[in-house]
């Protein structure tokens, strides 16, 4: 089974034709075919900035294009792949403003199933990896379609922003206001090679009566379902259910405990009753409860308006938030605007309850001004701290018996309420800590590694070669509960 335009996926921040390809050479062989017209893109022939990292002699184009080749050369040393793997890239605008930006887009251009040499029947597998499971070349096309935007070297993209960082040596600091390329070409390759679900935001299966192999491994803790044993409306619902998306695959999970630390959590002290540590998403802006976690007792914001608990409007009950965490609801404004309103009533924190029943708040947004950390949590949570009122006590910190980023056990996937399209389930959750190269937005701690994506690939069945292979054992037991043979 053939079909196109199966998905791309984006990261976001919160050259076959008469201009030559270029390969590389390991386990699998890379060509990526530069798209890019004359003068523009991977052929722009202008010199770069100083700052921008770049080698000396070196054009803009062919700056951009060693960066692309050498994170193509390090995927050619994980994967094993008999048949070329070949990418069409390009440098072209895509989505920015002065706050967020798409910095690449990337997807597989074709997927299979019923292939000589396929793990399962009637299941779907992007082109390279059916490619290089079948030891043929399934469609005679490209196998990947990239792009990433040109823009951030305009000025036109985030303010503060001075262009792409294109030095591939990690020892090498950064410049301030580059974002580096290196990582961001790592992550969209991933996405064309197989981290992608192939399932559309409704539940559909992109892959037309075949089951994603993603089927097999997507599981959601609320309902104890597979996604190949839901229906579409189930699936469609599991999409934004965090943090109740996870992965079962035993690869990932076994290797969870090397790169996880402890999840970030609000720990209820007291009541007794209902006492215990709770999934958190942390804002991305104010300090980290990593390094700044504070524990006080909970007491709810009231603003005196429309909704008095969403802290809108400045707080009204500042003398009983004074020193304490202020609970306050998601809904009506930013989440930049209720911490400001906590923090200028002098609370030391910031619980976010949810205001849907499914999934955790994105907790987004920036505000260099913030100086408390602040959490978003379950409804159920919030509804549950409000009834035990007065008398919570709670830490905002780390839950010190479960890992970043994991439910039961298992690796969560990025399933938030709102759904993100083109980001949604396709990502590891943005909870996970350290970063994980495919969450769905660029931290500054990735930059060469690519940290839980291989074991996922070995999941889903990828050939890795025989030193990636010794590089997961010896994590038995896994520790998810749902672990899928």
């Amino acid at each position: 089974m053939t079909g196109k335009s199966v998905g791309i996926c984006t990261l976001v921040v919160a050259i076959a034709c008469a201009f030559g390809s270029t390969r590389t050479h390991a386990s699998a062989t890379f060509v990526i075919n530069n798209n890019d017209g004359p003068g523009v893109g991977f052929n722009d022939t202008s010199m770069p900035n100083a700052n921008a990292g770049c080698q000396s002699g070196e054009t803009l184009g062919q700056c951009r294009l060693r960066v692309f080749t050498t994170a193509a050369n390090q995927w050619g040393q994980l994967l094993n792949s008999p048949v070329t793997i070949t990418v069409d890239a390009s440098m072209d605008s895509l989505e920015c403003d002065q706050t967020s930006a798409v910095l690449g887009s990337a997807g597989p251009n074709t997927v299979h199933a019923n292939f000589t040499n396929a793990p399962r029947a009637n299941t779907a597998y992007v082109q390279a990896e059916a490619n290089s499971l079948s030891g043929s070349d399934r469609s005679g096309s490209s196998d990947i379609n990239a792009t990433f935007n040109v823009d951030i070297d305009t000025g036109t993209c985030l303010t503060g922003a001075d262009g792409w960082w294109y030095d591939t040596d990690p020892e090498v600091p950064i410049a301030s206001g580059r974002i580096p390329l290196l990582p961001v070409v790592f992550h969209e390759l991933g996405h064309g090679l197989g981290f992608i679900s192939l399932y559309a935001d409704d539940g559909t299966s992109l892959a037309g009566t075949s089951t994603p192999i993603w089927g097999y491994y997507l599981y959601d803790t609320s309902t104890n379902k597979l996604w190949k044993n839901m229906t579409k409306a189930q699936r469609a619902a599991s999409t934004t259910n965090d943090p109740n998306l996870v992965w079962t695959g035993p690869h990932t999970s076994k290797q969870s405990t090397k790169f996880l630390g402890h999840a970030i959590a609000v720990v209820v002290n007291s009541p007794a009753g209902i006492a215990g540590p709770n999934a958190a998403q942390e804002a991305q802006f104010g300090p980290s409860v990593v390094s700044s976690p504070v524990t006080a007792d909970v007491v709810l914001a009231d603003d005196g308006t429309g909704t008095t608990s969403d802290a809108c409007e400045p707080i009204t009950n500042a003398s009983a938030i004074k020193g304490k965490i202020a609970l306050v609801d998601r809904g009506t404004c930013n989440f930049t605007v209720k911490v400001k309103n906590a923090q200028d009533a002098n609370a030391v924190g910031v619980i976010v309850a949810n205001n849907v029943a499914t999934g955790l708040p994105g907790m987004g947004g920036s505000d260099p001004t913030i100086t408390i950390p602040s959490l978003g949590v379950a409804q159920a949570l919030g509804t549950t701290i409000k009834a035990n009122l007065p008398g919570v006590n709670a830490t905002l910190g780390l839950d010190p018996s479960g890992l970043a980023g994991t439910n039961s056990g298992c690796v969560r996937m990025y399933a938030p309420n709102p759904l993100e399209s083109g980001s949604s389930v396709s990502h590891f959750s943005s909870a996970a800590f350290p970063n994980l190269l495919m969450e769905p937005a660029l931290n500054e701690s990735i930059f060469n590694k690519v940290d839980l994506t291989l074991p996922l690939f070995q999941d889903i069945g990828w050939n890795t070669s025989p030193e990636d292979i010794l590089f997961i054992d010896g994590f038995d037991p896994s520790p998810c509960a749902f672990v899928q043979p």
